[in-house]
Protein backbone atom coordinates (compact mmCIF):
# COMPACT_ATOMS: atom_id res chain seq x y z
CA UNK A 1 0.00 0.00 0.00
CA UNK A 2 1.46 3.58 -0.79
CA UNK A 3 2.18 5.28 1.97
CA UNK A 4 1.64 9.08 1.23
CA UNK A 5 1.69 10.43 4.32
CA UNK A 6 5.47 9.71 5.36
CA UNK A 7 7.76 12.45 4.71
CA UNK A 8 10.50 10.89 2.18
CA UNK A 9 14.20 12.17 1.95
CA UNK A 10 13.68 11.38 -2.11
CA UNK A 11 11.74 14.74 -1.53
CA UNK A 12 13.51 16.36 0.95
CA UNK A 13 11.56 15.72 3.43
CA UNK A 14 7.95 16.96 2.30
CA UNK A 15 5.19 13.93 1.73
CA UNK A 16 4.20 12.33 -1.17
CA UNK A 17 1.01 14.04 -0.73
CA UNK A 18 1.97 17.64 -0.58
CA UNK A 19 4.46 16.75 -3.82
CA UNK A 20 0.99 15.42 -5.73
CA UNK A 21 -0.82 18.18 -3.97
CA UNK A 22 1.22 21.35 -4.82
CA UNK A 23 4.24 20.60 -7.48
CA UNK A 24 3.27 17.32 -9.87
CA UNK A 25 2.10 18.23 -13.20
CA UNK A 26 2.14 21.82 -11.71
CA UNK A 27 4.87 23.97 -10.86
CA UNK A 28 9.08 22.81 -10.54
CA UNK A 29 10.54 21.86 -7.34
CA UNK A 30 13.95 22.47 -6.17
CA UNK A 31 15.40 19.48 -3.53
CA UNK A 32 18.08 19.84 -2.07
CA UNK A 33 20.24 16.26 -1.17
CA UNK A 34 17.20 14.49 -1.99
CA UNK A 35 19.67 12.08 -3.36
CA UNK A 36 21.23 10.49 0.23
CA UNK A 37 22.85 7.30 0.55
CA UNK A 38 23.33 6.48 -3.53
CA UNK A 39 26.87 5.07 -4.32
CA UNK A 40 27.16 6.12 -8.18
CA UNK A 41 27.46 2.93 -10.15
CA UNK A 42 29.37 3.89 -12.79
CA UNK A 43 32.10 6.19 -13.49
CA UNK A 44 32.48 8.89 -16.62
CA UNK A 45 35.17 6.58 -18.22
CA UNK A 46 32.48 3.02 -17.94
CA UNK A 47 29.69 5.58 -19.02
CA UNK A 48 31.98 6.21 -22.26
CA UNK A 49 32.82 2.56 -22.21
CA UNK A 50 28.96 1.41 -22.19
CA UNK A 51 28.13 4.08 -25.37
CA UNK A 52 31.08 1.98 -27.55
CA UNK A 53 28.39 -0.98 -26.84
CA UNK A 54 26.18 -1.12 -29.98
CA UNK A 55 23.19 -2.53 -28.38
CA UNK A 56 22.93 0.78 -26.17
CA UNK A 57 21.31 4.18 -27.65
CA UNK A 58 23.96 7.04 -26.85
CA UNK A 59 24.81 10.27 -28.20
CA UNK A 60 27.28 13.14 -28.04
CA UNK A 61 26.32 17.35 -28.45
CA UNK A 62 29.16 19.41 -28.85
CA UNK A 63 28.14 22.82 -28.52
CA UNK A 64 31.14 24.09 -31.03
CA UNK A 65 31.61 20.96 -33.00
CA UNK A 66 32.17 20.78 -36.87
CA UNK A 67 29.03 21.73 -37.04
CA UNK A 68 26.67 24.22 -34.16
CA UNK A 69 25.32 22.07 -31.76
CA UNK A 70 26.58 18.94 -33.72
CA UNK A 71 25.27 16.23 -32.40
CA UNK A 72 26.79 12.06 -32.77
CA UNK A 73 25.05 9.05 -32.53
CA UNK A 74 25.95 5.52 -31.14
CA UNK A 75 28.45 3.44 -31.49
CA UNK A 76 31.45 4.91 -30.37
CA UNK A 77 34.88 4.18 -30.45
CA UNK A 78 38.29 5.20 -28.37
CA UNK A 79 39.09 7.76 -31.43
CA UNK A 80 35.78 9.44 -30.75
CA UNK A 81 36.44 10.65 -27.49
CA UNK A 82 39.78 10.87 -27.88
CA UNK A 83 38.88 13.54 -30.95
CA UNK A 84 36.44 15.46 -28.47
CA UNK A 85 37.13 19.22 -27.83
CA UNK A 86 38.36 19.56 -23.86
CA UNK A 87 34.84 21.85 -22.62
CA UNK A 88 31.74 22.08 -24.01
CA UNK A 89 30.48 18.60 -24.86
CA UNK A 90 28.03 16.38 -23.65
CA UNK A 91 27.67 12.64 -23.43
CA UNK A 92 23.97 11.02 -23.29
CA UNK A 93 23.39 7.90 -22.44
CA UNK A 94 19.69 5.94 -22.70
CA UNK A 95 17.78 3.70 -20.22
CA UNK A 96 21.00 3.04 -18.15
CA UNK A 97 18.36 1.40 -15.92
CA UNK A 98 17.85 -1.91 -18.29
CA UNK A 99 21.75 -2.45 -18.57
CA UNK A 100 23.02 -1.63 -14.74
CA UNK A 101 20.96 -3.30 -12.09
CA UNK A 102 22.20 -0.92 -9.37
CA UNK A 103 19.95 1.61 -10.69
CA UNK A 104 17.34 -0.31 -9.96
CA UNK A 105 17.37 0.55 -6.15
CA UNK A 106 17.17 4.02 -7.49
CA UNK A 107 13.92 4.03 -9.58
CA UNK A 108 12.18 2.24 -6.30
CA UNK A 109 12.86 5.60 -4.21
CA UNK A 110 9.85 6.76 -6.79
CA UNK A 111 6.82 4.01 -5.77
CA UNK A 112 4.69 6.92 -4.56
CA UNK A 113 4.24 7.67 -8.58
CA UNK A 114 3.20 5.20 -10.61
CA UNK A 115 5.63 2.36 -11.58
CA UNK A 116 4.00 2.08 -15.12
CA UNK A 117 4.49 5.53 -15.82
CA UNK A 118 8.38 5.62 -15.15
CA UNK A 119 10.16 5.46 -18.71
CA UNK A 120 13.47 5.06 -18.01
CA UNK A 121 16.52 6.81 -16.17
CA UNK A 122 19.43 8.56 -18.68
CA UNK A 123 22.66 9.69 -17.89
CA UNK A 124 24.39 12.32 -19.14
CA UNK A 125 27.63 12.98 -18.29
CA UNK A 126 29.15 17.05 -19.33
CA UNK A 127 32.57 18.54 -19.19
CA UNK A 128 32.67 22.26 -18.16
CA UNK A 129 30.22 24.00 -20.37
CA UNK A 130 28.50 21.20 -21.44
CA UNK A 131 25.01 21.52 -22.55
CA UNK A 132 22.41 19.95 -24.87
CA UNK A 133 20.81 23.68 -25.64
CA UNK A 134 17.04 25.03 -23.87
CA UNK A 135 14.48 22.87 -24.79
CA UNK A 136 11.59 21.50 -23.02
CA UNK A 137 9.91 18.04 -22.50
CA UNK A 138 6.69 16.64 -22.87
CA UNK A 139 7.01 14.48 -19.81
CA UNK A 140 7.48 14.70 -16.23
CA UNK A 141 11.53 14.43 -15.26
CA UNK A 142 13.40 14.36 -12.43
CA UNK A 143 16.99 16.01 -12.50
CA UNK A 144 19.40 14.29 -10.23
CA UNK A 145 22.82 15.60 -9.88
CA UNK A 146 25.33 12.51 -8.53
CA UNK A 147 28.02 14.40 -9.23
CA UNK A 148 29.96 17.81 -10.42
CA UNK A 149 27.69 20.75 -10.72
CA UNK A 150 25.53 21.57 -13.26
CA UNK A 151 23.03 25.31 -13.26
CA UNK A 152 19.82 24.49 -14.15
CA UNK A 153 17.34 27.92 -15.66
CA UNK A 154 13.83 27.18 -16.22
CA UNK A 155 11.21 29.06 -17.82
CA UNK A 156 7.74 27.87 -17.45
CA UNK A 157 5.23 27.59 -20.54
CA UNK A 158 3.96 30.97 -21.17
CA UNK A 159 7.52 32.58 -20.74
CA UNK A 160 8.47 31.30 -23.99
CA UNK A 161 7.64 30.84 -27.64
CA UNK A 162 8.08 27.34 -29.22
CA UNK A 163 10.57 28.24 -31.88
CA UNK A 164 13.72 26.52 -32.20
CA UNK A 165 17.02 27.70 -34.08
CA UNK A 166 17.11 26.82 -37.51
CA UNK A 167 19.07 24.38 -39.81
CA UNK A 168 20.49 22.17 -36.66
CA UNK A 169 19.06 18.67 -35.85
CA UNK A 170 18.01 19.40 -32.26
CA UNK A 171 14.98 21.23 -31.27
CA UNK A 172 16.49 24.02 -29.12
CA UNK A 173 14.62 27.36 -28.76
CA UNK A 174 16.41 30.57 -30.24
CA UNK A 175 14.18 32.88 -27.40
CA UNK A 176 15.03 31.59 -24.30
CA UNK A 177 15.55 34.02 -21.61
CA UNK A 178 16.63 33.92 -17.75
CA UNK A 179 13.99 33.65 -15.20
CA UNK A 180 15.91 34.86 -11.54
CA UNK A 181 13.65 33.41 -9.59
CA UNK A 182 14.34 29.92 -11.74
CA UNK A 183 18.20 29.83 -12.04
CA UNK A 184 19.70 27.32 -9.75
CA UNK A 185 22.91 25.95 -8.75
CA UNK A 186 22.60 22.04 -8.00
CA UNK A 187 25.05 19.90 -6.27
CA UNK A 188 25.94 16.39 -5.78
CA UNK A 189 22.77 14.93 -3.94
CA UNK A 190 20.27 17.76 -5.56
CA UNK A 191 17.56 17.09 -7.24
CA UNK A 192 15.14 19.33 -9.66
CA UNK A 193 11.65 18.51 -10.70
CA UNK A 194 10.30 19.62 -13.79
CA UNK A 195 6.47 19.20 -14.75
CA UNK A 196 5.63 18.82 -18.83
CA UNK A 197 6.58 21.79 -21.29
CA UNK A 198 8.72 23.92 -18.80
CA UNK A 199 11.71 25.14 -20.73
CA UNK A 200 15.13 24.24 -19.26
CA UNK A 201 18.48 24.76 -19.86
CA UNK A 202 21.34 22.95 -18.23
CA UNK A 203 25.17 24.15 -17.79
CA UNK A 204 27.89 21.86 -16.52
CA UNK A 205 30.35 23.68 -13.97
CA UNK A 206 32.94 21.45 -13.80
CA UNK A 207 34.40 18.43 -15.55
CA UNK A 208 32.60 16.14 -12.93
CA UNK A 209 29.42 17.04 -13.75
CA UNK A 210 27.14 13.68 -13.49
CA UNK A 211 23.34 14.08 -13.91
CA UNK A 212 20.58 11.61 -13.82
CA UNK A 213 17.25 12.03 -15.55
CA UNK A 214 14.43 9.70 -14.41
CA UNK A 215 11.72 10.47 -17.21
CA UNK A 216 8.12 9.05 -17.31
CA UNK A 217 5.59 7.74 -20.21
CA UNK A 218 3.40 10.14 -21.11
CA UNK A 219 2.00 8.83 -24.90
CA UNK A 220 -0.29 11.77 -26.77
CA UNK A 221 -3.66 11.48 -26.73
CA UNK A 222 -3.97 11.50 -30.25
CA UNK A 223 -1.65 7.96 -30.07
CA UNK A 224 -4.60 7.24 -27.38
CA UNK A 225 -7.32 7.67 -29.82
CA UNK A 226 -5.00 5.74 -32.25
CA UNK A 227 -4.60 2.44 -30.17
CA UNK A 228 -8.15 2.25 -28.67
CA UNK A 229 -9.63 2.69 -31.78
CA UNK A 230 -7.31 -0.56 -33.53
CA UNK A 231 -8.43 -2.21 -30.72
CA UNK A 232 -12.19 -1.62 -30.83
CA UNK A 233 -11.79 -2.94 -34.52
CA UNK A 234 -10.50 -6.13 -33.54
CA UNK A 235 -13.91 -7.26 -33.56
CA UNK A 236 -16.21 -5.10 -36.34
CA UNK A 237 -20.15 -5.77 -36.03
CA UNK A 238 -20.94 -4.79 -39.55
CA UNK A 239 -24.60 -4.68 -38.96
CA UNK A 240 -23.53 -1.02 -36.36
CA UNK A 241 -24.10 1.56 -39.09
CA UNK A 242 -24.62 5.50 -38.97
CA UNK A 243 -28.14 5.39 -38.61
CA UNK A 244 -29.69 8.52 -37.50
CA UNK A 245 -32.92 9.48 -37.12
CA UNK A 246 -34.76 11.50 -39.22
CA UNK A 247 -36.32 14.59 -36.43
CA UNK A 248 -38.03 16.89 -39.10
CA UNK A 249 -35.63 19.56 -38.29
CA UNK A 250 -33.73 19.19 -41.65
CA UNK A 251 -34.96 22.11 -43.93
CA UNK A 252 -32.93 21.28 -46.87
CA UNK A 253 -31.97 17.94 -48.00
CA UNK A 254 -28.26 18.61 -48.57
CA UNK A 255 -27.77 19.87 -44.71
CA UNK A 256 -26.05 18.19 -42.17
CA UNK A 257 -27.97 18.90 -39.65
CA UNK A 258 -26.99 19.13 -35.77
CA UNK A 259 -29.15 16.31 -35.00
CA UNK A 260 -26.95 13.92 -37.49
CA UNK A 261 -23.67 14.92 -35.38
CA UNK A 262 -25.39 14.48 -32.03
CA UNK A 263 -26.14 11.20 -32.86
CA UNK A 264 -23.00 10.42 -34.52
CA UNK A 265 -21.53 11.71 -31.41
CA UNK A 266 -23.51 9.66 -28.88
CA UNK A 267 -22.98 6.23 -30.39
CA UNK A 268 -18.96 6.88 -30.59
CA UNK A 269 -19.56 7.72 -26.47
CA UNK A 270 -21.01 4.52 -26.00
CA UNK A 271 -18.29 2.94 -28.19
CA UNK A 272 -15.20 4.08 -26.74
CA UNK A 273 -17.70 3.36 -23.20
CA UNK A 274 -15.51 -0.17 -22.45
CA UNK A 275 -13.08 0.80 -19.12
CA UNK A 276 -11.68 -2.67 -19.84
CA UNK A 277 -10.74 -1.44 -23.62
CA UNK A 278 -9.19 1.61 -22.11
CA UNK A 279 -7.32 -0.42 -19.55
CA UNK A 280 -5.97 -3.35 -21.67
CA UNK A 281 -4.56 -0.53 -24.14
CA UNK A 282 -3.60 1.60 -20.99
CA UNK A 283 -1.88 -1.51 -19.44
CA UNK A 284 0.18 -3.06 -22.66
CA UNK A 285 1.08 0.31 -24.15
CA UNK A 286 2.75 1.60 -20.69
CA UNK A 287 4.50 -2.08 -20.20
CA UNK A 288 6.11 -2.25 -23.31
CA UNK A 289 9.66 -2.85 -22.69
CA UNK A 290 11.49 0.00 -24.34
CA UNK A 291 14.08 -2.60 -26.14
CA UNK A 292 11.92 -5.65 -26.41
CA UNK A 293 14.25 -6.97 -28.96
CA UNK A 294 16.13 -8.29 -25.59
CA UNK A 295 13.19 -9.25 -23.61
CA UNK A 296 11.95 -11.94 -25.68
CA UNK A 297 9.32 -14.32 -24.02
CA UNK A 298 10.92 -17.63 -22.82
CA UNK A 299 10.28 -21.09 -24.96
CA UNK A 300 8.94 -23.93 -23.39
CA UNK A 301 11.50 -25.79 -22.58
CA UNK A 302 13.25 -22.74 -20.82
CA UNK A 303 10.56 -21.69 -18.89
CA UNK A 304 9.57 -24.93 -17.77
CA UNK A 305 13.50 -25.10 -16.54
CA UNK A 306 13.08 -21.84 -14.58
CA UNK A 307 9.44 -22.78 -13.13
CA UNK A 308 10.96 -25.75 -11.54
CA UNK A 309 13.80 -23.60 -9.89
CA UNK A 310 11.69 -21.03 -8.96
CA UNK A 311 9.42 -23.55 -6.78
CA UNK A 312 12.37 -25.18 -5.48
CA UNK A 313 13.74 -22.20 -3.78
CA UNK A 314 16.25 -20.82 -6.29
CA UNK A 315 16.46 -16.99 -5.75
CA UNK A 316 14.49 -14.76 -8.49
CA UNK A 317 14.01 -11.30 -8.76
CA UNK A 318 12.66 -8.71 -10.47
CA UNK A 319 14.94 -7.10 -13.41
CA UNK A 320 14.91 -3.47 -12.94
CA UNK A 321 13.58 -2.83 -16.94
CA UNK A 322 10.44 -4.92 -16.02
CA UNK A 323 7.40 -3.71 -16.80
CA UNK A 324 4.73 -4.45 -14.80
CA UNK A 325 1.07 -3.32 -13.89
CA UNK A 326 -2.34 -4.56 -13.06
CA UNK A 327 -6.26 -3.62 -13.79
CA UNK A 328 -9.07 -4.92 -11.24
CA UNK A 329 -12.23 -5.08 -12.23
CA UNK A 330 -14.33 -5.69 -9.16
CA UNK A 331 -17.81 -6.23 -10.92
CA UNK A 332 -16.83 -9.05 -12.62
CA UNK A 333 -14.02 -10.35 -10.20
CA UNK A 334 -11.34 -10.85 -12.52
CA UNK A 335 -7.88 -8.70 -13.28
CA UNK A 336 -5.80 -8.55 -16.24
CA UNK A 337 -1.69 -8.16 -15.65
CA UNK A 338 0.15 -6.49 -17.87
CA UNK A 339 4.02 -7.66 -18.21
CA UNK A 340 6.54 -6.19 -20.47
CA UNK A 341 3.85 -5.63 -23.56
CA UNK A 342 1.70 -8.92 -22.91
CA UNK A 343 -1.25 -9.69 -20.63
CA UNK A 344 -2.92 -12.52 -18.73
CA UNK A 345 -6.35 -12.59 -16.92
CA UNK A 346 -7.02 -13.68 -13.52
CA UNK A 347 -8.92 -14.09 -10.65
CA UNK A 348 -8.72 -10.46 -9.10
CA UNK A 349 -7.99 -12.52 -5.67
CA UNK A 350 -4.62 -12.71 -6.79
CA UNK A 351 -3.82 -9.01 -6.60
CA UNK A 352 -1.93 -9.47 -3.22
CA UNK A 353 0.42 -11.62 -5.02
CA UNK A 354 0.38 -9.62 -8.09
CA UNK A 355 1.27 -6.65 -5.52
CA UNK A 356 3.69 -8.58 -3.59
CA UNK A 357 6.33 -9.17 -6.88
CA UNK A 358 5.38 -5.06 -7.97
CA UNK A 359 6.22 -4.12 -4.77
CA UNK A 360 9.48 -6.41 -4.18
CA UNK A 361 12.64 -6.78 -5.87
CA UNK A 362 13.81 -10.84 -4.52
CA UNK A 363 11.42 -13.76 -4.29
CA UNK A 364 11.79 -17.23 -2.70
CA UNK A 365 8.94 -19.04 -4.83
CA UNK A 366 9.43 -22.57 -2.75
CA UNK A 367 6.75 -22.05 0.04
CA UNK A 368 4.27 -21.23 -2.52
CA UNK A 369 1.24 -22.73 -2.23
CA UNK A 370 0.10 -23.76 -5.83
CA UNK A 371 -3.12 -25.19 -4.94
CA UNK A 372 -4.82 -22.04 -3.34
CA UNK A 373 -6.09 -21.00 -6.88
CA UNK A 374 -5.88 -22.38 -9.76
CA UNK A 375 -4.67 -19.00 -11.67
CA UNK A 376 -0.93 -18.74 -9.20
CA UNK A 377 0.53 -21.18 -11.49
CA UNK A 378 -0.41 -19.50 -14.83
CA UNK A 379 0.63 -16.51 -13.30
CA UNK A 380 3.76 -17.60 -12.30
CA UNK A 381 4.94 -19.02 -16.01
CA UNK A 382 3.33 -15.80 -17.05
CA UNK A 383 6.09 -13.29 -15.18
CA UNK A 384 9.05 -16.10 -15.68
CA UNK A 385 8.16 -16.11 -19.78
CA UNK A 386 7.72 -12.43 -19.74
CA UNK A 387 10.92 -12.02 -17.85
CA UNK A 388 8.94 -10.15 -14.76
CA UNK A 389 11.52 -12.27 -12.85
CA UNK A 390 14.26 -13.44 -13.34
CA UNK A 391 16.66 -16.64 -11.83
CA UNK A 392 19.31 -14.16 -10.10
CA UNK A 393 22.28 -16.77 -10.75
CA UNK A 394 21.74 -19.26 -13.58
CA UNK A 395 22.20 -23.03 -12.69
CA UNK A 396 25.54 -24.35 -13.48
Amino acid sequence: MIDLDTPLTILGGMTAQTFLNEYWQKKPLLIRAGLSDFEVPLEADELAGMAMEEEVESRLVIENGKTPWETQQEPFDEDTFANLPEKEWTLLVQAVDHWVPEIQALKEQFQFLPSWRLDDVMISYATEGGSVGSHYDQYDVFLIQVAGKRRWQVLAPEEYQDSAIADISLHILDNFSVNPEMDWELEAGDILYLPPNFAHNGRALDDECMTYSVGFRAPSIQDALTGIRDKLCENINVKNRFAAPETGNREHSAEIHQDDVSYLQAELAKLINQPDVLANWLGETMSESKYPEYLAPLNSSDLDKAFQNAIQGRTFIRPGDARICYYLNDKENHMTVFCNGESINLDSELAPFVQAITDQVEFDFSGLDLSQNDDLEPLVRFFIRQQGVIELVAPE
